[in-house]
């Protein structure tokens, strides 16, 4: 019986050394590829949270992978997961209202999605403007040293869609620049305590629009999604929501 628990042992520690990751609750995620889904869609002009309450489906689209997703007002959220035939593979992704059950991006659109990999999935736009799109932004497995943290920043500001954003350390360096609506920024790493906290310029106007922050903890990687606090907020009322790998 020891030697049958000593071989069980060995055969959990020779999975977490070869292509196992952990969650945050130790649990291993093996080759399953996670996709932590943020709905940053807005809706400026009348109508209710419920609104913009959405049912994303990935590859199997008559069953939704997650349903009934309000707007993201956090930036760590729970992941799902889905199992890939091969080590990459093409997927379609649809997002659907969870009242209408109508498409709200021009789709179904396939993504590409690597076997074992992490993904924030970010559906963004608004419903007045019409410019609704969903990305993914695939993490990159790096380690970072203690006391410092690696962002990157996403930019879902979807009413500013024609100007580019800037960030920058309050009163000091500037991080990233040109950062376009729906895309992502490369990482940067900082030193870091415990908040991340920022400016976020329109860089096209030349003016700040808000100084903003999350929850940070040393030696971890990022993404900083800027966002509208809240679905119906105005141009102005913006967030930082920073979901941790």
């Amino acid at each position: 019986m020891v030697f049958l628990r000593m071989v069980m042992a060995a055969s959990i520690a020779g999975l977490s050394a070869f292509g196992c990751d952990e969650n945050e609750d130790g649990e291993l995620f093996g080759d399953s590829t996670r996709l932590y889904f943020h709905n940053q869609m807005t809706q400026t002009t009348g109508g209710s949270s419920s609104d913009v309450n959405v049912d994303l489906f990935v590859d199997d689209l008559s069953t939704p992978l997650v349903d009934d997703r309000g707007y993201t007002e956090t930036g760590s959220v729970s992941s799902d997961s889905i199992e890939l035939d091969d080590d990459s593979e093409t997927i379609a992704f649809d997002v659907r209202g969870s009242a209408s059950g109508s498409s709200l991006i021009s789709g179904p659109i396939n993504k590409t999605l690597v076997a074992g990999s992490r993904y924030t999935v970010v559906l963004m736009g608004d419903t007045t403007l019409g410019n609704q799109q969903l990305e993914t932004f695939r993490y990159q497995d790096v380690d970072v040293a203690s006391g410092q943290i690696r962002v990157r920043f996403i930019n879902t500001l979807s009413r500013l869609s024609g100007d580019e954003l800037s960030v920058s350390v309050p009163g000091g360096q500037q991080l990233v620049s040109g950062l376009e609506y729906s895309d992502g920024s490369s990482y940067v790493s900082l030193s870091s305590g415990s908040t991340l906290q920022v400016d976020v310029n329109n860089q096209t106007q030349g003016v700040i629009i808000d100084t903003v922050s999350c929850s940070v903890s040393s030696g971890r990687s990022y993404d900083a999604i800027i966002a509208y606090t809240r679905f119906d907020s105005a141009d102005d009322q913006i967030s930082l929501y920073c979901q941790p790998y």
